[in-house]
């Protein structure tokens, strides 16, 4: 069953969200006191600034945020350092460069290990495990956690010991480790104060999650009751609903349906007078298990249906909400190049008036001081000079103004595009394949009685078939996302060029084997390249399962190469369908968006081709295609060789 968790997760990160279209007048003042401001009154001005743009652009949050830390690191102390560090930690945090947000939160450490001031260094320890779970790093993640646990121990600080107890909770359980995610939040429990009462609900709520993983029903709702009873007396309406709803799931597990229904009706009754359309959402679902249950199919679809509804018009808002945000979002840097264009229009204008105003005192003094008539002639030939050129100065900066806002236009395009690319990806051709699995696996789950075993292993096997295509679709999504935000290293080295290949090959040889398609690499035994490994390898993937998909049952395909100067030019071949002339051209458009069903009604993005193409161009090489519809096609691409080893 859907299970909402209630998890209080201790980040390091405090919100500072204020709307986009408020923040305007705030950024504007601020920068009007950067002129006239101390160095220290300037490090507080990056700080805010930076705080400001944390829901505009995390970017120049960022930049900000490092001018702060560059002042800090002339004029303040140790401790001031380490958390203008942290600061800038956090926004690679949320810019998702979980590698550098690590770089300046041990740089941070470091600084704060040097001061000893012990209860920074165990929230540095905390700050480190929460980046490292989501680098899904497990061993990283229990490492500092359990640090900052120790450490806060060391100095009795009850509210660190606190977090630290609930994130090794989180991630226990995360590890399926029960019983020790029950230990520590238990310990959170113990260190939760009375008086905190929305925190003690929360740690109730969790330790009921973990005796319904471990089985222990009884257990779990005697947690969840004490939770809900605790939400009861506060009028937490939110959690009054959830904790209803998993006491509603536990009757189900109990076989007590009437017991349960009465919760689930409660938990229904309030979600709807808040209007939350997720518990809306988990309410239908579970009532839908519930009938299920009972036998009562038709209310249970009845259910189900009302569940997909909801979480259509949950998915179509959320999806409205970020368009807007896009929306407000480049306006606002839109805004800001009109700004610097009109500033720097301004400074022309005054340096235009400054230059009549010599002009005329020169006409003055050419009246009157008629026996300095060829020094003062000399003076106004420099002074003019001395004017045009700043003059073709300011002229040049707007130029590369207006330049770069063309650029950033551009960009935002660019962007717009890769946003349409990936919500079509999100909202189609990942949620499909995911309907699918689910729709099959449930048919298994629920009726694998209904089945013999030649059905079970063809549902198994479509099953199996989707969520491989779905899982390179994701890992397809994932390297050209981190191509797109400069993620990527790019490492080059020699590479056996044939082993490279044969590698890839043998990755898919169940692929072609099932359409009886021959591949064959022609590749000399020879030839290096001089290319990033990892790139290159999806490269070849992408080219390879494209060309099976595309090649008829018992077809060929061929992989050879020549030298071509200081490159090596590699084909894929295949027998395949071909590609009509004007399809060509729309391959490796991002903004086009094309794709086509293969031989064997294979699905696909068109994202694979787009991926090779930004791959490619990093290792400073070349694609392209030639077809002919109905006889196959040639995939051919350039990389830089390398001296020939013997």
């Amino acid at each position: 069953m859907n299970r909402l968790l209630v998890l209080i997760l201790f980040l390091f990160i405090s919100s500072n969200a204020v709307p986009a279209m408020y923040i305007n007048t705030k950024i504007d003042s601020l920068n009007s006191l950067l002129n006239t401001s101390t160095d220290s009154v300037k490090i507080e001005i990056f700080n805010e600034l930076s705080k400001a743009y944390d829901t505009i652009s995390y970017d120049r949050s960022l930049d900000y945020a490092k001018q702060a830390l560059e002042l800090t690191k002339k004029i303040k102390s140790k401790e001031d350092i380490a958390a203008s560090l942290d600061r800038v930690a956090r926004i690679y945090y949320f810019l998702t460069n979980y590698d550098e947000s690590i770089n300046y939160f041990i740089e941070s450490l470091k600084m704060r290990e040097k001061t000893g001031d012990k209860k920074a260094i165990a929230q540095s320890y905390n700050n480190l495990g929460v980046v490292y779970l989501n680098l899904e790093n497990d061993i990283k993640t229990l490492e500092y956690l359990q640090k900052s646990w120790d450490l806060s121990i060391d100095i009795g600080d009850e509210e660190l010991m606190k977090k630290a107890a609930n994130n090794l909770g989180i991630v226990y359980m995360k590890l399926s480790n029960y019983d020790k995610s029950l230990e520590y939040y238990q310990k959170a429990l113990k260190l939760t104060k009375e008086t905190d009462i929305k925190q003690l609900s929360v740690c109730l709520n969790n330790i009921g999650m973990v005796y319904w993983y471990l089985k222990n029903y009884d257990k779990a709702l005697e947690y969840y009751l004490d939770a809900l009873k605790i939400n009861e007396e506060e009028k937490y309406k939110w959690s009054i609903s959830n904790t209803s709803r998993n006491i509603g799931i536990i009757y189900i597990e109990s076989h007590n349906y009437n017991k349960a229904s009465l919760y689930l009706e409660k938990a229904l009754k309030i979600a709807e007078e808040i209007d939350s359309k997720h518990l809306i959402k988990d309410c239908y679902i579970t009532f839908s298990h519930l009938y299920f249950a009972k036998g009562n199919y038709k209310k249970a679809y009845e259910y189900h249906k009302m569940y997909s509804e909801v979480k259509d018009s949950i998915f179509t808002k959320e999806l409205r909400k970020n368009i807007a945000e896009l929306e407000v979002k480049f306006e606002t840097v839109k805004k800001e190049k009109e700004i610097e264009i009109l500033k720097n229009e301004k400074e022309i204008n005054v340096l235009k008036l400054e230059n009549n105003k010599t002009q005329r005192n020169f006409l003055i003094i050419v009246l009157s001081l008629i026996v300095l008539l060829i020094i003062i002639l000399y003076s106004r030939y420099l002074l003019k000079m001395k004017t045009n050129k700043l003059l073709e100065t300011k002229n040049q900066q707007l130029n590369i103004a207006i330049e770069k806002i063309s650029k950033s236009e551009a960009d935002l395009k660019k962007l717009n595009t890769t946003k349409d690319k990936l919500f079509s990806i999100l909202s189609h051709d990942l949620r499909s394949p995911f309907s699918s699995i689910l729709g099959f696996s449930e048919m298994l789950y629920y009726k694998t009685g209904d089945f013999d075993a030649a059905q079970i292993k063809e549902i198994a096997a479509t099953i199996y078939e989707t969520s491989r295509e779905t899982f390179d679709l994701l890992d397809n999504m994932l390297e050209w996302s981190r191509a797109q935000t400069g993620s990527i290293i790019f490492e080059p080295e020699n590479i056996h060029l044939k082993d490279l290949v044969n590698s890839t090959v043998g990755l898919l040889a169940n692929s072609a084997k099932k359409k009886d398609i021959i591949i064959s690499n022609e590749i000399p035994e020879q030839i290096y390249v001089f290319v990033d490994n990892n790139m290159i390898n999806t490269v070849l993937r992408n080219l390879l399962s494209n060309a099976i998909k595309f090649t008829r049952q018992k077809g060929k395909i061929k992989i050879t190469s020549r030298d071509i100067d200081n490159f090596i030019e590699i084909t894929m071949a295949d027998s395949g369908v071909g590609i009509k002339p004007e399809d060509i051209k729309k391959l490796f458009g991002i903004d086009i968006g094309f794709s086509t069903v293969g031989t064997d009604n294979e699905k696909g993005t068109g994202l694979g081709l787009i991926l090779c193409k930004e791959f490619i161009k990093k290792n400073n090489g070349k694609i392209w295609v030639e077809s002919e519809l109905g006889k196959g096609s040639n995939f051919i691409f350039t990389l830089s060789k390398t001296k020939t080893t013997d």
